[in-house]
């Protein structure tokens, strides 16, 4: 990893700068890191944008695992070019969208929705388990929210389908799209998502990101 500049820390806990990162070469804290950026008076200077390539590598990501191992891939700018195209026109994204995702960092889907921040959304992201504070609580955040956009891994639909994990009667107004990703959505699911979820809104079956720089819809 000759090449590797800096590795950034970000703090998840009020403790984490007590901790000693120098075993890690190159490590920073994302705090530290920011305070690099600013001017001697503690300014923000204006920002600079640097011309790469098509190829140069943005970041990696890790598919789900689905088929096998997770695998490292890396991405260049096309991704966010692609991300743009899904966003903002496949699913309406726009300025005044609330869009969430319980995904991990180092999935695509975490990705896919933070890149998506450059045309304005806000973005609600959850970290956690679904199933035990109660049946709905994932459909309740939508109301809570406002959510316009959902992205939840396909294997959570199948569990809300064998539980029967659905939404309060006559909730949901605010959710114009509802994707599923990680793998293919089982013809049984587009049934359940329509006749117990919502009727008028779109569905789609989002997977293949993590390989390549574009989503294989199903709707």
């Amino acid at each position: 990893l000759k090449s590797l500049e800096k590795v950034i820390i970000v703090e998840s806990k009020d403790d984490s700068h007590s901790r000693d990162i120098s075993d890690i070469k190159n490590s920073i804290f994302l705090k530290k890191f920011l305070e690099l950026g600013l001017g001697r008076d503690g300014s923000v200077p204006p920002m600079q944008f640097e011309q790469v390539s098509f190829t140069h590598p943005v970041f990696i990501n890790y598919t789900s695992g689905t088929t096998g191992l997770p695998k490292a891939v890396v991405h260049g700018p096309g991704f966010l070019l692609a991300t743009f195209r899904d966003m903002a026109l496949h699913f309406d994204t726009e300025r005044d969208s609330i869009s969430f995702t319980m995904s991990p960092a180092g999935w695509v889907s975490w990705n896919i929705v933070t890149s998506a921040l450059f045309f304005g959304p806000t973005l609600l992201l959850f970290e956690g388990s679904p199933y035990f504070l109660s049946p709905t609580f994932l459909w309740d955040l939508v109301d809570e929210f406002k959510i316009t956009h959902m992205l939840i891994p396909t294997t959570i639909l199948d569990e809300y389908q064998k539980r029967g994990f659905v939404p309060r009667k006559g909730s949901l107004e605010s959710l114009k799209v509802f994707m599923a990703a990680g793998s293919v959505v089982k013809p049984q699911i587009y049934d359940f998502v329509y006749e117990n979820i919502k009727k008028d809104f779109a569905f789609a079956s989002t997977f293949g990101k993590g390989h390549f720089n574009f989503f294989i819809l199903e709707s």
